[in-house]
């Protein structure tokens, strides 16, 4: 994909991602907001009802008991207004702070409406909103004012209750939310961007993975096709009986190799896909015993030893780990000349095969692993042998790696996770 491709993806794709929240962080902030907002209203509400109730003001008890003023016996933030029976306003309290600043109360209507603030209402002063509802206390209920001696009757109460604390609740949310907004905001983009761009590297990485599998795939599988369309171009042209059995043998040979490489390409995409495979006991010692008499039996003139003292039974696939070890061994026998002893070890989780061979330089194991990577020293093979076995051994949770120095050979060590192991007889 071009590099402005890439950006615009990019873009939207972090557009989006800001987007969504913001949109989640709003929603996140309007439901808190309310819920705050709503809770200061309600917790405003119960006062003013359990105000009503705690005013000494039943019967014959008049509001100011033992010196207490009616202001005093009210919460902060509250006025209280007494309206007579024929609904003039007698007096109202004052609404107080606990720094000692009085909140001005809203205008009472004088006369008081019938039904005014039967249930609990807004108004505004010009200070704030009050939370206000009137109450009916009955013929009974007195108050002392200044300068009486004598109770004065009066019949309605109303109770405000300031909204401030509230609002003030409200406003230092919403400034907390909206640095919290800024600040989630902030982190999703950096976030995003480390993602996005780590995502498409990856993906930029996977393409020229891709495109170098395809082009060394296509190389390698050309040069069987021109060897067999050669041969047969040859046959047809040149009419000699006597080429007829030679370039059948090329051509069945050479469709052969493309079979294999074909399968290996296959395992390869398998691999690459993650397919599921078997997983059972299977006792690695037994894997490389049975390989070993075989290879003997076919080579008798090559020196093979088995050094696998224990048993090892891991969960796996046994015809893929045996695939594993068939490789490693094959490509001992391959790359070391006649004779040179061989050694396929066991050892706990660590399965090794070892030769005394010539060796690789550094360069040549560094890339010994990498799909279609053929030294020039090592010539035979598809490249794909070993790039397949290390892929088989990851899919068990194993690692393989080599160890080797020129003139003193070659050791390719296999580590799995171990199940079980017990000792030899």
């Amino acid at each position: 994909m071009p590099r402005k491709g890439i950006r615009a993806v990019r873009g939207r794709l972090l557009f989006g991602l800001i987007s969504l929240t913001l949109l989640a962080m709003a929603i996140i902030d309007v439901a808190a907001l309310f819920v705050v907002d709503l809770y200061a209203l309600n917790r405003v509400e119960r006062t003013l009802t359990e105000v009503q109730r705690s005013l000494p003001i039943i019967g014959n008890r008049p509001i100011n008991v033992e010196g207490v003023t009616l202001e005093q016996q009210l919460p902060e933030g509250f006025f209280a207004s007494v309206v007579t029976e024929d609904r003039r306003v007698l007096t109202t309290a004052k609404a107080n702070l606990l720094s000692g600043e009085t909140i001005t109360a809203p205008q009472i209507p004088d006369p008081l409406p019938a039904g005014w603030a039967d249930r609990p209402v807004t108004v505004s002063s010009s200070d704030t909103q009050f939370r206000v509802q009137t109450f009916d206390l009955g013929t009974n209920a007195a108050i002392n004012l200044p300068g009486t001696s004598v109770p004065v009757r009066f019949r309605y109460v109303i109770v405000g209750g300031s909204l401030g604390p509230g609002e003030d609740a409200v406003h230092q949310l919403l400034v907390f939310e909206l640095i919290a907004t800024g600040a989630a905001v902030v982190a999703v983009t950096v976030f995003g961007i480390h993602v996005l761009n780590r995502s498409l590297r990856e993906q930029r990485n996977m393409e020229t993975r891709l495109l170098e599998f395809l082009a060394a795939a296509s190389h390698e599988l050309r040069s069987p096709l021109t060897t067999i369309r050669g041969w047969a171009e040859l046959q047809r042209v040149s009419g000699e009986p006597e080429l007829a059995e030679k370039a059948l043998s090329r051509i069945e040979k050479e469709a052969t190799r493309m079979n294999s490489l074909v399968d290996q390409l296959l395992e390869l995409s398998r691999l690459d896909l993650n397919r599921k495979f078997a997983r059972e006991p299977v006792d690695i010692r037994r894997i490389a015993a049975e390989l070993v008499a075989d290879t003997s039996a076919l080579m008798p003139d090559r020196e093979i030893t088995l050094d696998a003292p224990a048993e090892t039974i891991i969960q796996g696939d046994e015809t893929l780990l045996r695939h594993v070890l068939g490789n490693l061994m094959s490509n001992a026998l391959r790359h070391t000349p006649d004779g040179t002893p061989i050694t396929v070890s066991v050892h706990g989780n660590r399965l090794s095969v070892a030769d005394k061979g010539p060796g690789m330089a550094p360069e040549t194991a560094a890339r010994v692993f990498e799909r279609f990577y053929r030294a020039e020293s090592r010539s035979g093979g598809s490249g794909l042998g070993l790039a397949i076995a290390r892929g088989i051994v990851q899919a068990h949770g194993g690692d393989i790696s080599v160890t080797t120095k020129l003139g003193e050979g070659s050791t390719f060590t296999v580590e799995l996770p171990t199940v079980s192991s017990s000792s030899g007889k």
